[in-house]
């Protein structure tokens, strides 16, 4: 299986339906036609929840990205 990076890491399995790495609810589905992998910070937002990095296995972009589009 092919490894990519998404934040500091360079663990994430490329069209892994079932990444190991991701948090729960990913990977999902990338209007690209791969998937979108995410990762936590560590951190928090002012509301308690999880800060995420994500990013496409195939187009590279991430889900802020994707809304900017």
């Amino acid at each position: 299986m092919r490894l990519f990076t998404l934040g500091e890491e360079v663990n994430h399995q490329i069209g892994d339906y079932a990444c190991p790495v991701c948090i729960e609810e990913y990977p999902e589905p990338c209007r690209c036609g791969g998937l979108m992998h995410a990762a936590s910070t560590g951190e928090e937002d002012a509301d308690g929840n999880l800060v995420l990095v994500t990013g496409c296995d195939v187009c590279g972009r991430s889900e802020d990205q994707m809304d900017e589009v």
